[in-house]
Order: C-alpha cells, then structure tokens, then sequence
C-alpha cells in the first residue's frame, strides 16, 4: 500500500486519504510512529522507544495537524498522545490512560501541551484534552473523556477508536528503538 508523505520527522505507518463508511463527517485516519524519549509515565530515558499515534480526520483532511504533532514532538511533549483528531477548527488530544502525571510540582506537561496546540504559527486552535483507556469490556468503565474527536453517538465513537487501537496498539512500544 502506498502512503502519503506528510512529515520528515514521522513515518506513516497507515493511511486513509479519505472518508471510508458513514461515521462522523467523513471520518478517517492515519497512524504514525515517533521516537520518543520518555517512558509513559513521563520519566527520561536513556534509550529512545518506538511510539504510535493515530490522527483521525474529519472529511477535509487539514494536514496542518500534522505541524501540530510534529511541534509538540520537538517539544519533547508527544510521548503520553495516543490520538489527534481536528474538527471544525478544535483540535483533540486523547492522552493514554497509563501517562502520567501531566501536572506535578515541577512540570504541567499539559498546559504546554495545550499551548503549543492552540499556537499553529500562522493560525490558531481551539484545544480540548481527554483520555482514552484500553477496555477489554465496555461496562468496565468510560473508555475515552474525549467528547468530540468525532461527531457520532459515544458507542460508535468508543468502537472506531477501540479498533485502530485493536490494530495498531497505540502508545509506547514494549523495547528500545533499533
């Protein structure tokens, strides 16, 4: 399958270049791989580790998302995101359930995050932050808080994103990178 070139500091591992079914408004995706040089807990590492992600798309596609990412990862900033989605101009960040901690006495992680994401450069962003956790089974509890990352009923939205995960296993991969 041939990709789409969107980053120099990015491989894409998976491409959707437009709407496939009737979720949301043309909703897609693609995932990618970072290095990162956090654990997911936030701690440093010596060794850099593989690192997973997946934007979804809304039906115009804005690869300016892209910039977005990729500011946050030279920020040092994407290693706790798991999803981006952009919709009508708000930008999703879906923060896997295990990272941690955003905000301590020495670091608020997250308000930098959400300053980068609202700051495009040339134009700006509404950002809203959620979390998504792996749910074996749904009665186990709310697997995502990130209403509006596409605008469909909550159960679809759940099952969309429980999917890409079931494929891809988003977040922080188990070794070193090679």
């Amino acid at each position: 399958m041939t990709t789409s070139f969107y980053s120099h500091i990015f491989s894409c591992l998976y491409d959707e270049p437009a709407p496939i079914g009737r979720l949301g408004r043309g909703v897609h995706h693609s995932v990618f791989r970072s290095v990162q040089w956090r654990d997911i807990g936030g701690a440093p590492l010596e060794k850099g580790r593989i690192h997973d992600f997946a934007i979804i798309w809304d039906e115009d596609h804005d690869t300016r998302v892209i910039r977005i990412a990729e500011r946050l990862h030279l920020a040092g900033l994407l290693w706790p995101i798991v999803f981006i989605g952009e919709r009508k101009g708000v930008l999703t960040i879906l923060f896997a359930a295990m990272a941690g901690p955003l905000r301590d006495r020495d670091n608020d992680h997250l308000a930098q995050i959400q300053a980068i994401s609202e700051d495009a450069g040339d134009d700006s962003w509404t950002c809203h932050t959620g979390w998504f956790r792996r749910a074996e089974v749904l009665e186990e509890g709310t697997p995502y808080t990130g209403g509006g990352i596409i605008d469909d009923e909550d159960w679809r939205v759940v099952n969309y994103l429980n999917g890409i995960d079931a494929l891809w296993e988003l977040g922080e991969k188990g070794g070193a990178a090679a």
